[in-house]
């Protein structure tokens, strides 16, 4: 599903457009040919309706399998929490928010994408959030190893951005759509990225 505002990063069929799938896969370090594979879908298009984030607070996401779900707000032109308006704010919002999730895919193929390895899966994140509930270790979700492992590409990305991403010249070609800029600021900063990746904490 995608909306006018948000076809320059994802198209009709939810698959993710060439400018963003390139500069995710450079950032992200995942696999171009999961990210091709990979598709966006509101969270009303699976029967659990996950994520259960109020709409209004923004939302979140969850990746099963090779399918992204969003809360419905990331796909609102208008209202509390919107996300689809195609700004220039949003479209960051995106780039980042998908810079952490895509970092789920290959951990899903890992777990394997029949019922079975994505109940694995699901099971494995459910396993570890509660350890750090029952275990009074702090940050439930962002603590969990598979939540460390997912978010390397966020941060690195947003290590690379810096404190004002939408005057970034990276941010701005995703938002623009400009897969040669894309690839022209990936070329370029191809020592930066790998930097940025041996200094991820985790």
């Amino acid at each position: 599903m995608s909306t006018p505002a948000l076809s320059r990063l994802i198209d009709g069929e939810g698959k993710l457009q060439p400018a963003i799938l390139l500069a995710l896969a450079r950032v992200t370090r995942v696999d171009p040919s999961l990210l091709e594979a990979c598709r966006i879908r509101p969270a009303a298009r699976n029967w659990l309706r996950a994520p259960w984030y109020h709409p209004g607070k923004g939302g979140g996401a969850i990746t099963v399998g090779r399918t992204i779900y969003f809360n419905r707000n990331w796909f609102s032109p208008a209202g509390a929490g919107a996300r689809g308006t195609g700004s220039a704010e949003n479209t960051w919002r995106w780039f980042s928010h998908l810079a952490h999730e895509v970092g789920h895919l290959p951990q899903a193929e890992r777990y394997g994408l029949g019922f079975g390895g994505k109940a694995s899966y699901l099971a494995a994140f459910t396993g570890q959030y509660l350890w750090r509930a029952v275990s009074l270790k702090g940050q439930v979700h962002d603590g969990a190893a598979l939540e460390r492992e997912a978010d390397r590409g966020r941060w690195v990305l947003q290590r690379l951005v810096g404190a004002k991403p939408l005057v970034h010249p990276l941010v701005q070609a995703v938002h623009a759509g400009d897969l040669e800029a894309v690839k022209t600021w990936c070329l370029a900063n191809a020592s930066a990225i790998e930097a940025a990746h041996r200094a991820y904490p985790y």
